[in-house]
């Protein structure tokens, strides 16, 4: 896949708590400029802060194009059906044809974690491999796949959703309404639930106190992990567990032989529970050593930078 002609594209990285937006060479990923804002509530204030952020860049009108990802459903003309993340946002908003004419310039929108995977896989820790898996460990838990060098989003926009693989029939609750899945188990969503339902049936958590009325951070599992926290020590390999099994047999139905792992929950607590991973006695597929497991390398700026690749190919590839 190429990237477009010469000149920057603006990268846009939306999140739940923040917008991220950056200048992008979609060539080499190099990035320039940064604004960041907070995410507003409703998908109205989210575009608003959206627009003012591109324009804070001091190259925004020299760019060509400007990537958007976002948490939610898109369709191929960059619709976004819904962001469960950001309040407000339950219908349909075009984002790509409202953004354009805000702009003056194309607008290209894609599922920010789709972004974040073909971050990697271009200019990150998969550059060179045509066949992989992005998978990102945050709030919730999401997949990017890539095959023969494409990114395949599937008829409906929901390939590589391995958040909602199931890994424990009828197990704990997950987000989305169902049960058992991957997400429940390894996202700090379903962490936190889990120590809240703890915490109510008259046990003390360190998470809990540490955490107090808000959410559950990364920086609190590692805490916990530091202060040798049993319950963290549990909750960690279970969801190293359930990711390994999840990874093993992605790799296996795929035939893939590296799958790259990113995300704040990976970022934080780091090679260790890389490791536990990768030794996890529970990995599907073929077992332990059969994918290559490696982190991410485009850590704060990787869904940025691939929304800004993906603009730039739809640029070179034209209508259509």
């Amino acid at each position: 896949m190429s990237s477009g002609g010469p000149g920057p594209v603006v990268g846009v990285d939306l999140g739940g708590t923040k917008i991220l937006t950056r200048s992008i060479d979609p060539a080499t990923g190099r990035a320039e400029g940064r604004v960041k804002a907070k995410t507003p509530a409703g998908p109205d204030a989210v575009l608003d802060t959206i627009v003012e952020t591109v324009i804070g860049l001091d190259d925004w009108q020299a760019a060509r194009a400007v990537g958007v990802g976002v948490p939610g459903f898109v369709d191929r003309n960059g619709v976004v059906d819904r962001c469960p993340n950001i309040a407000g946002w339950d219908h349909p908003v075009p984002v790509a044809d409202t953004l354009a004419k805000r702009l003056g310039k194309p607008v290209v929108v894609a599922n920010d974690v789709n972004c974040g995977a073909v971050a990697e896989h271009r200019v990150g820790s998969g550059r060179g491999v045509d066949d992989l898996l992005a998978v990102f460990v945050g709030t919730g838990v999401g997949g990017g796949l890539i095959l023969d060098g494409n990114l395949i989003v599937g008829p409906r926009g929901k390939a590589a959703e391995i958040g909602h693989v199931t890994v424990v029939p009828g197990g704990r609750p997950c987000g989305c309404g169902g049960e058992g899945h991957l997400e429940a188990y390894a996202g700090r969503a379903g962490i936190d639930g889990e120590v809240r339902r703890r915490v109510a049936a008259g046990g003390t958590e360190l998470l809990d106190e540490l955490a107090g009325s808000g959410p559950i951070k990364s920086r609190h599992l590692a805490a916990a992990i530091e202060a040798d926290d049993p319950t963290v020590r549990e909750l960690l390999d279970e969801a190293a567990d359930s990711l390994a099994l999840v990874i093993g047999n992605a790799a296996a139905l795929l035939d893939l032989s590296l799958v790259v792992l990113g995300g704040g929950v990976v970022d934080k607590l780091g090679e260790p529970f890389l490791d536990a991973i990768r030794a996890s006695d529970h990995t599907g597929g073929f077992g332990r050593g059969a994918v290559e497991v490696v982190p991410a390398h485009r850590l704060d700026d990787g869904g940025a930078v691939g929304a800004a690749i993906l603009a730039s190919d739809r640029l070179s590839a034209g209508p259509g």
